[in-house]
């Protein structure tokens, strides 16, 4: 009876280990993110507003560059509040300069809460979120949110109109009206 008792309790403690293991093993689903930027600008700033999905601290990281020189001519990283938003109003004169704002979701820098949840290469994050983007890290398959900010001029007024993030930037003519294919 004591050799039944013991190897009962081998055979549970082997299957308690299995079934611990293979649960580590097993793959989150993919998860839902939704980021949405939007801003405008006037004479001398430029106003970012951001509402997501996100859970606080998690960090989008905002560029702008001036699409003549390709050169970075603003870069911050903003953290998200209880209610997943984050604004910036940042001084910057736009005046006649080509911009493009982009707006990146890196799952490697953020807080291991929200890692936990995207994956630390993004691999659960759901592919129809908005920027989706796939590339390489590190030799590994990782995936990240991009998205780019188009300046839309309101119309003579080349210092003031709207800042639109999408997937792709829109194609503007000169005076920043959007051109249709």
């Amino acid at each position: 009876m004591i050799e039944l008792m013991k190897n009962l309790k081998t055979i549970f403690i082997v299957s308690l280990a299995t079934i611990t293991l293979s649960a580590c093993t097993i793959k989150k689903p993919p998860q839902n993110l939704d980021i949405q930027a939007t801003g405008g600008f006037e004479p001398g700033s430029v106003t970012i507003a951001i509402e997501s999905s996100l859970s606080k601290n998690a960090k989008l990281d905002i560029m702008i560059k001036d699409d003549d020189s390709k050169k970075t001519i603003y870069e911050t990283t903003l953290k998200t509040d209880e209610k997943g938003r984050a604004n910036k109003k940042i001084s910057l004169d736009v005046g006649n300069k080509k911009l493009t704002g982009i707006l990146l979701f890196k799952p490697e820098n953020q807080p291991k809460a929200i890692q936990d949840k995207f994956g630390h290469y993004g691999q659960n994050i759901r592919s129809n979120a908005l920027g989706y983007t796939v590339g390489k890290l590190h030799n590994e398959k990782y995936m990240y949110i991009k998205q780019y900010g188009s300046f839309l001029k309101f119309g003579a007024i080349n210092d003031a109109g709207n800042l639109i993030f999408l997937n792709k930037k829109l194609k503007l003519d000169k005076e920043g009206n959007i051109v249709h294919n």
